[in-house]
C-alpha cells in the first residue's frame, strides 16, 4: 500500500494516465468539487460515509486501478476521524435488557412491514409480468403456427416471395426498466415523478433510503442538490446544483449506458 498521502496518491494517478477532473466527472457523475476535495483532503467537503467509498472506487474503476485497495488505504488514512454525516460512536454503557427488547421489537416490525410491502406491491406486478409474458408467448404462438399453415398452403412458385407490405424490421422489444435508488445524505425534501405519475413528495432524514421504478423516465427534484445521492440501476447518478440550492435531474433508458473507459 502506497506510503503517499492518500489525496496526493490519487491525484498522481490521475495526472500520469492524462486524465482531467472534467473528464472523470463526465464518466463517473461525480460533481468536480467532491473529485478536488478528495485529492486535497479537504474531508468536510464530502458526504463521508459509504458516498466516500463510494466516489473512491468509481473513480479507482474508471482510471484502471485496484479499487479494494484504494477504498483501504482510504480507510487506513481516514482512521478514527469522525466523517461529515457520520455520527461518532458512542461511549459505551452498559446493555439493559428493555433496550435489547426494543431493539428486537423495531427489527420485528421492520420485518413484518417489509413482508406487507412485498405482498402489497411486488407480488402484483410479478403475477402481472407473468400473466403478461404467458400472453405474449401463446400470441407468439399462435402467430407461428398461422404462418407456418399459411406457407403450406401457399402454391411452391410463390414460396420464398415478400408481400409487398411486409416489414421485415418490424418486432415487438420488450421494454427496460429504470430501478432508483435514493439516499439522503442529509435532511431534504424530495420530490419523485415516475412516467409522469408522482409517486412520492415528501421529505428525508439523514439515512433515509426510498426505491422507485419507472419505464420511460424518472424526474427526481430536491430543494437541497447536494443532500441525496442517486443510484440508477447500480450506477452512481448525482443530482446537479450547488450545496444547499435546489437541484433537478429527469433520468431516462439513455442514461444507462456505461462509462466510457480511460485510455492507458
Amino acid at each position: 500500500m502506497s506510503s503517499t498521502p492518500f489525496g496526493e496518491h490519487l491525484k498522481r494517478e490521475r495526472e500520469m494516465r492524462g486524465v482531467s477532473l472534467e473528464e472523470i466527472a463526465l464518466a463517473t457523475r461525480i460533481a468536480p468539487r467532491f473529485l478536488a476535495a478528495l485529492e486535497s483532503e479537504q474531508w468536510e467537503k464530502l458526504p463521508g460515509g459509504v458516498f466516500n467509498r463510494g466516489f473512491i472506487r468509481s473513480i479507482a474503476h474508471y482510471l484502471g486501478l485496484d479499487e479494494d485497495s484504494m477504498v483501504a488505504e482510504y480507510a487506513l488514512h481516514t482512521k478514527g476521524r469522525t466523517e461529515p454525516g457520520v455520527v461518532a460512536d458512542p461511549p459505551d454503557e452498559p446493555e439493559t435488557p428493555w433496550r435489547q427488547i426494543f431493539v428486537l421489537v423495531i427489527f420485528a416490525a421492520l420485518v413484518i412491514a417489509a413482508g406487507w410491502l412485498a405482498v402489497q406491491y411486488l407480488v402484483p406486478r410479478a403475477t402481472a409480468y407473468l400473466h403478461k409474458r404467458s400472453a405474449t408467448a401463446a400470441l407468439a404462438a399462435q402467430d407461428a403456427a398461422k404462418t407456418e399453415s399459411a406457407a403450406l398452403s401457399t402454391p411452391q412458385s410463390n414460396v420464398g416471395a415478400t408481400p409487398a407490405n411486409a416489414d421485415p424490421a418490424a418486432s415487438e422489444a420488450t421494454p427496460v426498466s429504470l430501478a432508483l435508488k435514493l439516499e439522503a445524505a442529509h435532511a431534504a425534501d424530495v420530490s419523485i415523478v415516475a412516467d409522469g405519475k408522482t409517486t412520492f413528495s415528501g421529505h428525508l432524514g439523514v439515512g433515509d433510503v426510498k426505491e422507485f421504478a419507472a419505464l420511460d423516465a424518472i424526474q427526481v427534484s430536491s430543494n437541497d442538490a447536494s443532500a441525496i445521492l442517486l443510484d440508477l440501476n447500480g450506477q452512481m447518478v448525482l443530482l446537479p446544483g450547488q450545496p444547499g440550492q435546489p437541484g433537478s435531474i429527469t433520468l431516462t433508458q439513455k442514461d444507462l449506458k456505461s462509462p466510457p473507459v480511460a485510455s492507458h
